[in-house]
């Protein structure tokens, strides 16, 4: 009895000692509880600090830069001073992206659910990303699928900040070809409906032994998509936790060489009455600096119609303004930037006509032209129709167009009334109307050399009107061309300075023809002095012809800004 009651005591004493071991552990516990809730707090308070006194310096440097922006600048200067705003931009951009990527390691994220409208978001978006992908000639468009609801219920800002990550690393990794967005519905449970949302590109493509790297913070498939592309390597971080946090799921398809394709899934509750709309596809208008875009119905494979163009171009100015044109006479246009990427576009494609810059980097449009009709006659196809564009109207450079095989000539500003006559020449039956019944018939006002047109007339506001009732809206064209004017004075400057004959001739030349285009005669005056200096391979007075094209460029760009605040 006495033994039993001896292991009886020792089981008691083994029992409390656990027992005051549990009660010491429970309060060890409790102690780094309260110091990691401590510490939570502590790292909430500091990323709310640390927002607010970052953005509040970056804001100052941004909005001060802006300012700096909109007073009298050379060109130099106002090179810097934009280099020195989108560089506070990106900067920003990370900033927002490291606070992000840290309050969702923190679990501090909150979802900020409320209704919205799925398909304004979409069009936005298209807009938005619209622009760089017309200056890649990326065709950027998104494709809803008829079950789609317009309303849902769900954080419309982190599915716009997912939808901006991956369709912009899709415009990003695109050299040539389209990124989509596609929108379905899947059925749902407990009255939602899962959408599941793809982005596909026609970009370089993943090897699968890389795929499991895109996810990782601070992480990309390999150190030269660092070099060519930037980055961080946060955005797809942050989209699949965020994505997680709304209960939905992420991955990619891809194979190299043929192109990536992001998908996300997202269970969100329908708002009641949101009736799906019927099948379309949100396209980006022409307008998009605008911010107007344009709904259309889904076309089929064969329903592509229309004569096809290719213009070869290095002016973005000029690429656009010839691209509106045509486009809206109804015709399929393709841009190449150089004569290079001509030769290879007419080789993989045939086209109805091209027209051609004479002066470009890289390969002129007289060389191309030459490669181009080579390449016909080796393939056993006919001729390619090449009309040569240039700012050059004197009878040498018509002749050597000729020479090379072009069948034709438009001289820079283009007159729409000769541009008409040659689309009705060279493309008979096409139905391309560049010129409607209201325009004035004749024409050819335009079509003067800049060295015709003297110095009289500073700026030509009926060039500008003359466009304006060809095109209607050239909003877009003219802050295109805004956006370029600083960027090739400076390079013109500096060519002088490096007497680069070669640079300064070339982008005089680029510079003449473009402002021609919107009436700046004196200033394309002004170039084509300077160009033929380059020419003739003197530049002595360039200093002072280049001063001069600096006041015309600064007035011909306050003309241009006085005519956007009208509309």
């Amino acid at each position: 009895m006495s033994e039993e009651l001896e292991k009886l005591r020792n089981q008691v004493i083994v029992l409390q000692d656990a027992l005051a071991e549990l009660r010491d552990e429970n309060a060890r516990l409790l102690r780094v509880s309260r110091q990691s809730d401590a510490a939570n707090k502590a790292k909430s308070d500091f990323l709310a600090m640390i927002s607010h006194e970052i953005r509040t310096p970056m804001n100052g440097v941004i909005g001060l830069t802006e300012l700096l922006l909109d007073t009298e600048l050379d060109a130099k200067q106002k090179n810097f001073t934009g280099l020195i705003l989108a560089s506070a931009r990106n900067l920003l951009t990370l900033i927002n992206s490291l606070l992000d990527f840290s309050k969702i390691e923190a679990e501090m994220m909150e979802l900020d659910v409320a209704e919205f409208d799925l398909r304004a978001l979409i069009a936005e978006l298209m807009t938005m990303y619209g622009v760089a992908g017309q200056k890649k000639n990326v065709r950027v468009y998104a494709e809803i699928d008829a079950e789609v609801a317009r309303r849902y219920l769900g954080d419309s800002y982190r599915i716009r900040q997912i939808l901006l990550n991956l369709v912009g690393n899709g415009i990003k990794f695109t050299e040539k070809g389209s990124v989509a967005l596609r929108v379905r519905s899947l059925p749902g449970e407990g009255g939602k409906e899962t959408l599941r949302i793809e982005v596909r590109d026609d970009g370089p493509g993943i090897a699968p032994d890389k795929l499991d790297r895109l996810f990782k913070p601070f992480s990309q498939v390999d150190s030269s998509s660092t070099r060519r592309y930037g980055g961080t390597g946060l955005g797809l971080s942050i989209c699949q936790k965020l994505i997680e946090l709304m209960s939905g799921e992420i991955g990619v398809t891809s194979t190299p060489g043929q192109g990536s394709t992001f998908w996300f899934t997202l269970p969100l509750p329908v708002v009641a009455g949101s009736d799906a709309a019927g099948p379309e596809i949100v396209t980006l208008s022409e307008g998009a600096r605008e911010e107007q875009f344009t709904v259309v119905e889904a076309e089929s494979p064969d329903a592509q119609c229309g004569a096809l163009i290719l213009i070869v171009e290095d002016d973005p100015t000029n690429q656009f303004v010839l691209k509106m044109i045509l486009q809206t006479a109804g015709a399929r246009v393709r841009i190449a930037k150089n004569g290079l990427e001509g030769v290879e576009m007419a080789r993989d494609e045939e086209f109805d006509l091209i027209f051609m810059d004479c002066q470009m980097p890289i390969m002129d449009g007289f060389e191309a032209t030459g490669r181009i009709h080579a390449q016909a006659v080796e393939s056993g196809r006919k001729h390619p129709q090449v009309i040569a564009l240039t700012a050059d109207a004197t009878p040498a450079t018509r002749q050597h167009c000729k020479e090379v095989g072009m069948i034709d000539y438009l001289v820079k500003p283009i007159d729409f009334n000769k541009l008409q006559r040659a689309l009705d020449s060279w493309l008979p039956g096409s139905g391309l109307k560049v010129v409607s019944a209201r325009h004035e018939a004749g024409g050819g006002e335009n079509e003067v050399a800049p060295k015709e047109q003297g110095a009289a007339v500073r700026i030509n506001a009926k060039v500008l009107a003359k466009l304006r009732q060809n095109m209607g809206n050239i909003n877009p064209v003219i802050r295109v061309f805004l956006d370029s004017l600083p960027q090739r004075i400076y390079q013109l400057v500096e060519a002088a300075e490096e007497q680069d004959l070669e640079q300064v001739r070339r982008v005089a030349h680029t510079l003449k023809g473009s402002s021609s285009q919107f009436g700046g005669a004196c200033l394309a005056d002004l170039c084509y002095r300077v160009e033929n200096l380059a020419k003739n391979s003197r530049l002595d007075g360039i200093a002072q012809l280049l001063d001069q094209i600096r006041e015309e460029a600064a007035a011909l760009a306050d003309f241009l800004e006085e005519e956007l605040a009208k509309t």
